[in-house]
């Protein structure tokens, strides 16, 4: 056992040795916008033709061939969750709404009393009581109005992230700009209303590198590492070429009090890793402090089969926002890895390409199955009094992670592939493992031979989990399912399934779907959760609806 740990912190050391020193920049833009309300009734800036979205880039995957799923079952228990709302989102069937997008990026956050729904190019503010939502809003509007003449003022090019910072009570939207020499564009609201007003930011892309397929997760500390994370794919200057992925943090302490500097740590690891997600928080409470009383540190999961079929890698970020020079990483393939029950890529191991079938057409959805889908929600349940008794969180109280992708299932078709991850609630993980993380349960949901991929997972405050996702078979439009589980159900397993009532009469005849989706859990209660995708209405190459969803399961009060 002493050598094996031995060998662990040499490689831990190793890894932190191997990244670069990190990247320290401050925004090169910043300014403060009218009331958003005000703003959208203002005739917003011409759209001219189509806009097609940057289309995601690929990294090859390694073929490892058909994995024994030991994790696959068919569900042997009822639903145990209700749908509690359900309206159309922006799209096709939205009131004045003009697709002129593709492909959607759908995804939302919950705050307070409001919902708001980003779809590739416009977003739009929903009452949460009522259901009714306002104008769809060019994305780029708030940096229009508040840092005119910039990258982030002049462009709206997609693949953007709605977040709501709970501690907070602030919302958050992102968005990278794919013109050289690129740019990540940062607003957050200055109070809980998200018709008001918003500061903004301008960053730069550290390298001038292609910002690909961007992800942001929320990590409030009482510490240095206080920060907003990010992840994002670089393929180099003027998309010359895969370099790895790059993470960042932006220093949440400063971007909420408007204190400058406004700084942006950055690393960028090897090629050999991609596609990772940070921890993202959903708990009432926020992150632990570890033993020796700091902070804990961000997570980041991903590189799918950059090892084998049977792992996932880790990776620790510390971002010291006082002594940015402290700043560094832990992880990297071969170094920290998960065990995870084996898995075959999605599209009869390919990792994804336009492999899932439709009704009424023969073509061919995209899975996008070559990563781990948004979010890597994550959840504290801390020290007692607690939301969970210990009887339900399996003995000493825990932090939960939880995140899905796409893997093939024994009948060839793709899965929902889930997983919840745990280490102890107090004291938090210091240095990071591939002990101190462990895979507490995982399933890959396959109940019959439909399609089912691009989810979203997340879980309550009693500890139930949900899962949508798309569904679709060549018999089937492309659906909205949802399944999910409560903590004394068997491990690894989710109950039957409930589709989401919607008017799925069409199927997409171009390939790229949705490219991410997203399940939240209600600031509020706690007990809501909201998911949202797309779907078609009608048969057709771009004209994609979407649709926004809450469910709640019956023993959380």
């Amino acid at each position: 056992m002493l050598a094996v740990s031995a060998l662990l912190l040499c490689g831990l050391q190793l890894s932190a040795q191997d990244h670069p020193a990190p990247t320290l920049t401050h925004a090169t833009a910043y300014g403060v916008t009218e009331p958003l309300g005000e703003l959208a009734k203002i005739p917003q800036p011409v759209q001219y033709g189509f806009h097609l979205a940057n289309p995601v880039r690929r990294i090859p995957k390694q073929n490892f061939g058909h994995g024994v799923d030991t994790a696959e079952q068919n569900p042997t228990f009822p639903s145990e969750f209700s749908i509690v709302n359900n309206f159309v989102g922006l799209g096709n069937g939205f009131p004045g709404y003009i697709v002129g997008g593709e492909p959607p990026d759908a995804n939302m956050a919950v705050g307070g009393t409001q919902v708001l729904q980003w779809v590739n190019t416009s977003f739009t503010i929903c009452d949460k009581s009522t259901t009714t939502c306002g104008p769809a809003i060019l994305g780029n509007l708030l940096w229009h109005n508040g840092i005119p003449g910039t990258l982030c003022a002049n462009n709206n090019d997609g693949e953007p992230l709605a977040q709501y910072d709970r501690m907070a009570h602030r919302w958050m939207l992102s968005q990278n700009i794919f013109a050289s020499p690129y740019a990540t564009c940062i607003a957050i609201s200055d109070t809980d209303d998200a018709n008001g007003t918003w500061h903004v930011w301008q960053f730069s892309v550290p390298g001038s590198g292609f910002p690909d397929y961007p992800k942001i997760g929320i990590w409030p500390t009482s510490g240095v590492n206080n920060g907003y994370y990010q992840a994002q794919n670089n393929f180099g200057p003027g998309g010359s070429g895969f370099l790895g992925p790059q993470i960042c943090a932006y220093d949440r302490h400063a971007l909420l009090t408007v204190t400058a500097p406004f700084t942006q740590i950055c690393f960028q690891l090897s090629a050999a890793e991609d596609s990772l997600l940070p921890g993202d928080l959903d708990s009432i409470l926020g992150v632990p402090n570890t033993l020796a009383g700091t902070p804990q540190d961000e997570f980041y999961i991903g590189s799918v089969a950059a090892v084998d079929n049977s792992h996932l890698s880790l990776y620790q970020f510390h971002a010291d926002f006082a002594t940015p020079a402290n700043s560094f990483v832990l992880g990297s393939p071969n170094t920290i890895l998960q065990a995870v029950p084996a898995y075959s890529g999605s599209c009869h191991g390919a990792f994804g390409g336009a492999c899932v079938p439709q009704s009424g057409t023969a073509a061919l959805l995209d899975s996008l199955g070559d990563r781990l889908m948004y979010r890597f929600a994550y959840w504290n349940d801390g020290p007692p009094p607690n939301a969970l008794p210990c009887a339900v969180c399996g003995g000493p109280h825990a932090q939960h992670w939880y995140v899905n992708g796409d893997v093939e299932a024994n009948g060839g078709q793709s899965g929902a592939r889930w997983y919840e991850f745990r280490a102890p609630a107090r004291p938090g993980i210091g240095t990071l493992t591939s002990t101190t993380l462990t895979t507490f349960q995982a399933g890959t949901y396959a109940p019959d031979s439909n399609w089912r991929w691009m989810g979203s997972v997340a879980q309550d405050k009693a500890g139930d989990i949900l899962a949508g996702y798309s569904e679709s078979s060549s018999n089937l439009h492309p659906a909205i399912g949802l399944a999910g589980r409560k903590p004394g159900d068997p491990l690894s397993q989710l109950s039957d399934e409930v589709l989401v009532p919607i008017n799925n009469n069409g199927s997409q005849t171009s390939s790229p779907w949705g490219e991410y989706s997203s399940m939240r859990i209600d600031p509020v209660d706690h007990c809501t959760f909201w998911y949202t995708t797309e779907y078609y209405m009608v048969t057709a190459s771009d004209d994609w609806s979407t649709q926004i969803a809450s469910a709640k399961f019956s023993g959380c009060q």
